[in-house]
């Protein structure tokens, strides 16, 4: 039981760990979606001859920041969430509205995965292209849809764990 608890230790400390790289990534590209689209700006107003792709990478790009960055909103907390019942009935009541909440959540995200994955595989396996001038495989931006919601996926499961555990805790103490 203690082998088993201390890799999940292991594992639960690489996924945050994984998760926090991830939105440091995500800052990154945020600057660089700042520096492009200061470059567009430059010259479509200043040189008067507007480039032909800074809007449609600074899209991509965050595409990229919304699926790296989500699961360390949802590890960190800083996610939307609507708690007025743990407020009403704090105690035993509020944790089991806060397991519920992360087993529906779960449940969400697991069909959610299953819907970009469909949509990444079949950008993926027909070869398609995107509609603007760059004309990239549009698989080489879905790619990041499946990833981060897998990611997501995994920091939800480590809440449940959490409160599961947290709960258990509790009861034997």
């Amino acid at each position: 039981m203690i082998a088993q608890s201390r890799s999940l230790t292991t594992a639960i400390t690489w996924i945050t760990r994984f998760n926090n790289l991830m939105a440091y990534v995500s800052g990154w590209i945020i600057l660089l979606i700042t520096l492009i689209s200061c470059y567009g700006v430059f010259t479509r107003y200043v040189l008067n001859a507007p480039d032909t792709w800074s809007f449609t990478v600074s899209s991509y790009l965050m595409c990229f920041v919304v699926f790296l960055a989500i699961s360390n909103a949802l590890q960190e907390g800083v996610h939307v969430r609507v708690d007025i019942i743990q407020e009403w009935f704090p105690g035993k009541t509020a944790h089991v509205t806060r397991v519920l909440a992360d087993i529906a959540c779960l449940i969400f995200l697991w069909f959610f995965f299953e819907q970009v994955w469909t949509v990444f595989h079949d950008s993926l396996s027909r070869g398609r292209i995107d509609e603007t001038t760059l004309a990239w495989p549009v698989a080489a931006i879905q790619w990041a849809m499946p990833f981060g919601v897998a990611l997501t996926l995994l920091a939800q499961a480590i809440l449940l764990i959490g409160n599961i555990a947290t709960n258990s805790a509790n009861k034997s103490a």
